[in-house]
C-alpha cells in the first residue's frame, strides 16, 4: 500500500473517531453505554431470571419489639433470611436489618426494612456485590394492603417498559419468625428493591443523592419521560429540589449530566392507597386528579416523549391484563386509571394542555 492511501485510511479513521466522540458527548446516555460494569449476576437477578412474577417465600427471624423500638434511629439489627431455591435447596443467610421509609415508618403497622446480606458471602457464591436491598411490604392489616403491594410493584415495572434508569423488583413473601415470642406470626407480602449502586453500574453511571445544582444538568429526554410517567400515574409525591422519592444516576463526562430515578409510589393515584394525599399546596382534591410537575420542554421533544409511552402502551395493558395476582376490582381499576392517561395522551392538543396549564 502506497503513502498516499495510507494517509488516506489514516485520516479516514481520525474523522470516525472524533465523530464518534463527539456524538457521545452530545448524547451522554449513548456514551454512558461504553462504561457500563461487567459483574456477575446479582442476588436479585438470579430470582428475577428464575421466576419474573412468581412470589419468593421467605422466613424472616429477628427480634420485632427491637425493630419497632429503634425504626426511628434505623439502627441494623441482627436477622436470619431463609428460603428454598428454584432448584429445592435451602438457603439461609445471617444478615442484618434495619427500619426505613420516612413517611412510612409513622404510618405503617410494621415499618419497611433494608435487607443486608454479607458481601463475601454472596460473592463467594457467585453473585455480584450489591448486598442491601429494600423491602416494601403491607403497611397495615387492611383489607386491600395486598392488592396495595401488588399495584406499586406493577408501577415500578411499567416504568422499566420506559427506560431501563429504572429499580428493579421481586415480590416476596415474608413470614416473620420472633424466637422472643415465638406464638406470634406475621405473614406479609412484599417486594425487594435493586441496590442503587447497581442501578447506576447498568447505566454507566454513579449513584448520586444530592439534589442537581441546576436541572439544567438533567439530561432532557429521561428527565422528560420521568415527569410524564409521574402524570401517568398520578403522582405528586417527589421533588428533585431535595431528592424525595428519587435519585439521580450521574453520568460520567466532563460536564456531570443527570438521570432521574423515582421509587416509592404507593402515594401516586395508580396505586391509590387509602393513606394517600396530595400536597393541599397543589390544588387537586384527591390523588386520583393529575397534575403535571415534571419539567417544561418544546412541542418537538414531547412528540418524541408521546411516541416513547404510545408504543409502550400495548406492551403496559398486556402486562396488567396477565399479572396473576391483582383481584378482578382492582385490575379494572388500575386499567381504567391508565386509559384516562392514554386517552389525553393520543390527543396531542389535550396533552399539551395537560402539561401546559
Amino acid at each position: 500500500m502506497n503513502k498516499a492511501n495510507q494517509l488516506k485510511i489514516a485520516c479516514f479513521l481520525a474523522l470516525q473517531f472524533f465523530l464518534f466522540t463527539f456524538i457521545a458527548a452530545q448524547n451522554p446516555q449513548e456514551s454512558a453505554a461504553v462504561s457500563k460494569k461487567e459483574l456477575p449476576i446479582s442476588w436479585l437477578d438470579h430470582h428475577i431470571q428464575q421466576d419474573s412474577n412468581g412470589i419468593l417465600e421467605v422466613v424472616l427471624e429477628t427480634d420485632m419489639k427491637q425493630l419497632m423500638k429503634g425504626k426511628m434511629s434505623e439502627q441494623y439489627q441482627s436477622a436470619f433470611f431463609s428460603y428454598t431455591d428454584k432448584d429445592g435447596t435451602a438457603k439461609r443467610y445471617e444478615v442484618e436489618i434495619k427500619a426505613r421509609g420516612k413517611t412510612r415508618k409513622q404510618l405503617c403497622q410494621h415499618p419497611p426494612i433494608k435487607v443486608k446480606f454479607k458481601k463475601s458471602v454472596l460473592e463467594a457464591e457467585g453473585f455480584g456485590p450489591y448486598n442491601d436491598m429494600k423491602v416494601v411490604w403491607e403497611c397495615s392489616e387492611s383489607n386491600n394492603a395486598e392488592q396495595y403491594i401488588y399495584r406499586e410493584y406493577m408501577t415500578y415495572q411499567l416504568y422499566a417498559m420506559l427506560t431501563g434508569a429504572s429499580f428493579r423488583t421481586k415480590l416476596v413473601r415474608i413470614s416473620i419468625a420472633d424466637p422472643k415470642n415465638p406464638d406470634r406470626k406475621i405473614d406479609k407480602i412484599g417486594f425487594m428493591v435493586e441496590n442503587e449502586d447497581q442501578v447506576a453500574d447498568r447505566n454507566g453511571g454513579e449513584m448520586q443523592e444530592e439534589p442537581p445544582k441546576d436541572m439544567k444538568l438533567l439530561v432532557r429526554q429521561p428527565n422528560l419521560i420521568f415527569g410524564v410517567f409521574q402524570y401517568m400515574i398520578g403522582n405528586t409525591d417527589w421533588s428533585a429540589g431535595n431528592s424525595h422519592n428519587m435519585r439521580f444516576i450521574k453520568l460520567p463526562g466532563a460536564v456531570s449530566r443527570l438521570i432521574p430515578v423515582p421509587y416509592d409510589f404507593d402515594y401516586s393515584g395508580l396505586v391509590n392507597t387509602h393513606y394517600a394525599a396530595p400536597d393541599p399546596n397543589l390544588g387537586i382534591p384527591t390523588v386520583r386528579d393529575r397534575i403535571y410537575r415534571g419539567s417544561p420542554g418544546t412541542e418537538t421533544e414531547f412528540t418524541l416523549v408521546r411516541q416513547k409511552f404510545i408504543e409502550a402502551k400495548p406492551k403496559m395493558l398486556a402486562y396488567v391484563e396477565a399479572f396473576p395476582h391483582l383481584d378482578k376490582p382492582n385490575r379494572i381499576d388500575f386499567i381504567k386509571y391508565l386509559n384516562e392517561f392514554f386517552a389525553i395522551l393520543e390527543d396531542p392538543k389535550q396533552f399539551y394542555r395537560a402539561i401546559n396549564p
